[in-house]
């Protein structure tokens, strides 16, 4: 009891420093300006009944909506609190996953809570354009944190726990979870010694695979539904390579592939080196789960790039490298740990330096090169993290003291720089303000246009905080990857009104829309227009006051957007 106390404590504290510090959390940074609209509608179906992103929710086939409007209406939390109270349990799901993976391959509690401390440093991978822990309550990854768990728990041969874990992966996000699933089959057809333990897990599957064909078929406020084997048209092929390239893998591939084959070689050679002492589960994810990252690659390749099949872009198979990342990281950490406590000082600091390098730098073979003065102060610091742990682990020579080494990750969250959406946030104070007085002063199915505002974010989080329409923003051109109709409009409308630099003429030109307001950056004000709402970054003018103007739109300082 004891242990478990003193366990679960643990997981809580490190999970609340990685959700605070590195790699930290945002909310209506990235992907939640896309989710939150449409679960808004659901909640309220009277609010964002012309927004396109509201009206085209991508998460038919996931359990996301149903839990966080449960919790919302149950509850009565905010959206906001209901989402993010799932991530910090999916993310501290993923600790204790990864620490039941650690102590079946012979770990003592201090050093496995540490290697799984360590893996949820994070990592981004460029690319694929994903992080190994997500910063935004999304369903990839609260579905990425459950699979870590159901690997833990199948290592440590609870089959009905982990069978239920990756069950409710599977109903968050199946393209996310359904890597996890693919060993789990093979290993039962193939693997005879496993069939009677694999067998109660697969009987979830199954249970959970219902529950998502119901769920896909039950979910509200869905249009335009895209048929399962349609295939891209040129236009729509063309606007994904533009908007969303990340999903076009022959864009970055060229460059990225050789980074990603270095980690899966790092995470195969340390599995080798491990082999004696896992078992035949841990075996088989060790073995398999990185590799399929890898021949993920030219499977996007052969099935969107060349046989345009649409739903690949919906699934975004490339994105399975997450597990090449997170297995590599696992074994790297398993070897470096193993190797300090019998004093193979050098072994440690080599396996080590990886596990620190990916939160740093997933293109590890950067190090290589010193002509940068980047590159050479990341690679001092993955040095001098790696040998600190080493000598440190060297230096505590009994199970007792080793739980001292606990406190080496909590100062590698302050030495490892945050980097990525979130970590340069903006003042939100100022569009805040801008959404309240919109909410409380405009009718629900009032259009907004901020023509000025480029590829920012910010919009997004006005549509958000205000239940507002937009007529169009940067954030909003995902829905290319998830419906033809809606992804084109969206092109239409960004074409029309955002392409290029902004202009007082260009505003007037858009006047004849559908367009009830106009939020412009306070230094973009306009001459001889009153603003119906003003605050130190932002005016709001009424589209009536704009078409009446006496004159020519012009504003009153000129400057470049």
């Amino acid at each position: 009891m004891r242990r478990a106390i003193l366990l679960g404590l643990g997981i809580v504290a490190f999970t609340w420093l990685e959700f605070e510090f590195v790699p930290g959390h945002s909310y209506l940074q990235s992907g939640t300006q896309i989710y939150l609209p449409s679960l808004e509608r659901l909640d309220t179906p009277g609010y964002l009944s012309r927004d396109l992103v509201a009206t085209h929710p991508h998460f038919t086939y996931t359990i996301y909506d149903e839990v966080t409007l449960f919790l919302h209406k149950a509850d009565g939390m905010t959206l906001e609190k209901a989402l993010i109270g799932q991530q910090f349990l999916c993310r501290a799901a993923a600790i204790l996953g990864v620490f039941l993976l650690a102590i079946s391959a012979g770990l003592s509690d201090p050093l496995a809570l540490l290697a799984a401390v360590l893996l949820n440093l994070g990592a981004a991978l460029a690319g694929p354009a994903v992080r190994l822990v997500a910063y935004e309550p999304t369903p990839s990854g609260f579905a990425f944190g459950l699979v870590l768990l159901a690997m833990g728990l199948l290592a440590r041969e609870k089959p009905l726990l982990a069978g239920l874990a990756g069950g409710m992966a599977l109903v968050y996000h199946p393209a996310t979870a359904g890597p996890f699933w693919v060993p789990v089959l093979l290993a039962f057809i193939l693997d005879r010694r496993l069939r009677s333990l694999l067998r109660p897990a697969l009987t979830i599957l199954i249970v959970f695979v219902l529950l998502l064909a119901n769920l896909a078929q039950l979910q509200p406020g869905v249009g335009d539904p895209q048929p399962f084997f349609g295939k891209l048209t040129p236009q729509l092929a063309a606007l994904q390579q533009y908007r969303t390239k990340f999903v076009w893998v022959s864009l970055w591939a060229g460059t990225d592939l050789w980074h990603y084959l270095a980690i899966w070689v790092c995470g195969m050679w340390a599995a080798a080196r491990l082999w004696p002492i896992l078992n035949r589960q841990m075996r088989w994810f060790l073995l398999t789960l990185p590799t399929f990252g890898i021949l993920s690659l030219p499977l996007s390749d052969l099935l969107l790039e060349h046989l345009r099949w649409s739903l690949i872009s919906h699934a975004q198979p490339a994105r399975t490298l997450l597990f090449t990342v997170a297995l590599a990281s696992l074994a790297c950490a398993l070897a470096g740990l193993r190797a300090a406590v019998k004093r193979k000082t050098l072994e440690a600091c080599l396996w080590l330096f990886v596990v620190f390098a990916l939160p740093i730098n997933t293109r590890v073979l950067d190090f290589l090169r010193l002509s940068k003065s980047i590159d050479r102060a990341q690679l001092l610091l993955c040095v001098a993290l790696a040998c600190g742990l080493a000598l440190a682990l060297r230096q505590i020579g009994t199970t007792k003291w080793r739980a001292a080494v606990l406190l080496f990750p909590v100062a590698a969250m302050f030495a490892i720089p945050k980097t990525g959406v979130g970590t340069a946030k903006m003042n939100e104070t100022p569009i805040r303000e801008v959404a309240d007085w919109a909410e409380a002063n405009t009718w629900g199915s009032s259009m907004f246009l901020f023509p000025d505002a480029g590829r920012e974010r910010y919009p997004g989080i006005f549509r958000a905080e205000s239940r507002r329409a937009l007529w169009v923003d940067w954030e909003s051109g995902e829905l290319v990857d998830y419906f033809e109709s809606a992804g084109e409009e969206w092109w239409r409308r960004w074409e029309q009104t955002m392409q290029g630099a902004y202009s007082p003429e260009r505003l007037e030109s858009d006047l004849p829309l559908p367009i009830d307001y106009y939020v412009l950056k306070r230094s973009n004000r306009l001459v001889g227009i009153r603003p119906v709402f003003a605050n130190k970054e932002f005016v709001v003018y009424d589209s009536r006051d704009l078409r009446n103007a006496s004159a020519p739109l012009k504003a009153r300082i000129a400057v470049p957007s």
